[in-house]
């Protein structure tokens, strides 16, 4: 028996003249484009939303800005206070160099005027008398005035040593005013201690405030050595009134 197998009918190809449209649809690798990139855009603004830097609001941008040119105001207000500031340095230090300068001419002026005076005190020094009898410093001459009603009295005290030496001297001078009141008491008034260094003399000048009415008539002169025990001289002097 004889089976018979019919073929297998091709299927109708249209003619590539055919003028029928044929559905269009989109590539699969456009949408996979577009979602990708809406995938990417919505990432970027979810990041940028969540860790990004935050907008600013309206309200926020000019309270920013008002802050802004606030600092900017205090700033140039800063910088005009150190421009005058250093305009007023400047004219300080000018007017302190035009001081040093007139100084400077003073001093030199004065040690042109000093130097021969002082030449001539070395001189008057040679003449002054000096007396080992009261020690090895003596008070060479000295001069006292205060008025007849007492008060004030100045003084001048030359302290001598018989030549100069390798070292100084230093010690002490006390000095206390024996007077008499007006009621005829007499008293002796005694002045603190001041400390003396010098080599071969020493002039001292000052003045004595002693209460009114206190008329003095000697000065006992002491010159004690450095710890304030030991007398190196003493001298009893006469004071003139005025």
């Amino acid at each position: 028996m004889v089976i018979r197998v019919q073929a297998k009918r091709s299927v109708f190809k249209p003619a590539p003249y055919d003028t029928r449209r044929r559905p269009r649809r989109i590539p699969s690798w456009l949408i996979v484009l577009l979602l990708g990139v809406l995938l990417g855009g919505g990432g970027v603004l979810f990041l940028q939303a969540s860790y990004g830097a935050k907008r600013l609001t309206t309200e926020q941008a000019q309270k920013l800005t008002d802050e802004l040119k606030l600092v900017s105001a205090e700033r140039q207000a800063l910088q005009t206070q150190v421009d005058n500031h250093a305009r007023s340095l400047e004219g300080e230090r000018m007017q302190n160099a035009d001081i040093i300068k007139s100084l400077r001419e003073e001093l030199s002026t004065a040690q042109a005027i000093i130097t021969p005076m002082k030449e001539q005190l070395n001189l008057l020094v040679q003449t002054l008398p000096f007396d080992p009898r009261y020690g090895v410093v003596g008070v060479s001459t000295s001069t006292f005035n205060q008025a007849k009603k007492g008060g004030q009295l100045s003084y001048l005290i030359w302290l001598l040593r018989a030549k100069p030496e390798k070292q100084d001297f230093t010690g002490w001078l006390e000095l206390s005013y024996e007077g008499r009141w007006p009621t005829g008491r007499v008293e002796t008034i005694p002045t603190p201690r001041s400390a003396v260094q010098f080599n071969h003399y020493l002039p001292i000048s000052g003045v004595a405030n002693l209460p009114e009415g206190f008329v003095v008539q000697r000065v006992n002169v002491k010159i004690l050595a450095q710890d304030g025990k030991r007398q190196i001289t003493w001298r009893v002097l006469p004071v003139q009134a005025q």
